[in-house]
């Protein structure tokens, strides 16, 4: 479960007690994190408890980056309690509103972890997210492939240094996972999962509305190929051809000239 959304897990020794600093990575995109606010940010397994000494295995989404400090201030009381072969999970509280969830992160979660023959956290008092115990954790979600895409598409930043041809490739990879989605949802119907409808619905808004950006982007990269001239300036490129063209006009025979105004004038 959740392999997919999950990076390689880590292996991580504490000795004493520490803060876990939760927080987003720099350079990562509002709409991907609204996407994944329902699945856990992070997943961690006590592998051993030896005393004071615990050795975790902690895996995380992509985006997300976690510190360790030591710190000799405890909590007055703790969240979780934890044996061997036990877990949690830190997911975004539900009736939060994202945009608060998200501000939360980039600001970040510190999560106190204390070990004595059992290992104890406690999250911040932020109330925003929560550890969950593994086996009390009812949000699973086995989520369909073109939904996992259409999260990884979302996640792609977008700039306006980007090249024309670069902003027609995520273009098109937006176009294909939408029609994927709409595929998938008329081939599935009535077998879906209400959740995974809304939520791919709600993707699928949030792809139109990158799609929309980015064309606008690509549009304007074509018109202005140079930030600092006006899209209607012309380009050094067209002034050479102009002053090209009109050497012919003087160099060329008049009758010549004359025919060339005729045939302009027949197409317009």
């Amino acid at each position: 479960m959740h392999q997919h959304i999950f990076n390689h897990p880590q292996v991580i020794q504490i000795s004493k007690p520490t803060l876990m600093k939760v927080r987003l990575a720099e350079n990562v995109d509002d709409l991907l994190i609204l996407a994944c606010l329902s699945n856990p940010l992070f997943e961690l397994l006590i592998s051993q408890i030896e005393g004071s000494t615990t050795t975790l295995l902690i895996r995380q989404q992509p985006f997300i980056d976690i510190e360790y400090e030591q710190t000799i201030v405890l909590a007055e009381h703790y969240d979780v309690c934890r044996t061997e072969g036990q877990g949690v999970r830190l997911y975004s509280r539900m009736a939060v509103a994202p945009r608060l969830c998200i501000e939360q992160l980039r600001q970040g979660i510190d999560i106190l972890v204390q070990a004595d023959k059992q290992v104890f956290l406690s999250c911040d008092a932020s109330k925003r997210h929560e550890l969950i115990p593994l086996e009390l954790d009812l949000r699973l979600l086995s989520e369909p492939e073109v939904l996992v895409i259409a999260k990884s598409i979302l996640g792609h930043t977008s700039a306006f240094e980007q090249s024309s041809a670069m902003l027609a490739i995520q273009i098109s990879e937006i176009e294909q996972v939408r029609r994927d989605i709409r595929e998938y949802m008329r081939g599935e119907s009535g077998k879906i999962h209400p959740g995974v409808s809304t939520e791919l619905l709600k993707l699928d808004h949030l792809l139109q509305n990158k799609h929309q950006w980015l064309l606008r982007s690509y549009h304007q990269s074509l018109e202005r190929p140079n930030l600092s001239n006006a899209s209607n300036e012309p380009t050094m490129d067209i002034e050479k051809l102009e002053q090209k063209l009109a050497c012919y006009n003087v160099l060329a025979p008049s009758d010549v000239t004359e025919l060339v105004n005729q045939l302009l004038s027949d197409e317009l």
